[in-house]
């Protein structure tokens, strides 16, 4: 039987406590969480009521103890992604990040290159990605039989998102 991969989250806000639930739940194959690392200290207590895992306020302190680790889960605010995820991957650790993997572009080549070349594995979490209709356009897509695209805008206008979901994060568009 292949060895659990040890997994750390950081950012236990919305997203972080999602992960946090499905992995403590063991519903991910062959994964464990160890460690949850976040700024808040209310956060952290949170966790700890929940699970004996390894709860610390900063990066620098989860890097000092990454041999507990295997991967991260990157779920913070948007602007952070790319930094952290970068920092991560330059300790050798695997990682999956939320979505979007960053906000400016610059940000997220620099990391994209780092991925290419590291040693350890790099995935983004894109929750639509296995909605029908979006499997049919990227199969169009990389089918070419839309041509070469040089842009595409796709609104999603079917979302209502009252203005207490934008007022519960600042991070929120």
């Amino acid at each position: 039987m292949k060895e659990k991969v040890r997994i750390a989250i950081i950012g236990i806000g919305n997203m972080g406590r999602e992960h946090f639930r499905i992995l403590e739940a063991g519903q991910v194959a062959n994964a464990e969480l160890r460690a949850v690392c976040d700024l808040r200290p209310e956060y952290l207590e949170w966790a700890r009521e929940r699970a004996a895992i390894s709860c610390y306020s900063s990066l620098e302190e989860l890097w000092q103890n990454k041999a507990e680790m295997d991967a991260v889960i990157v779920a913070t605010p948007h602007y952070v992604h790319p930094e952290i995820s970068i920092a991560a991957l330059e300790q050798g650790l695997h990682v999956m990040c939320e979505k979007p993997v960053g906000v400016y572009t610059k940000a997220v080549r620099r990391l994209n290159a780092l991925a290419q070349n590291s040693k350890a594995a790099f995935g983004i979490m894109y929750n639509q990605r296995t909605i029908p209709l979006y499997q049919k356009l990227r199969d169009l897509v990389q089918g070419g039989e839309l041509g070469a695209l040089k842009r595409i805008n796709w609104m999603i206008t079917d979302w209502y998102r009252p203005q207490s979901y934008y007022d519960s994060g600042s991070w929120r568009a």
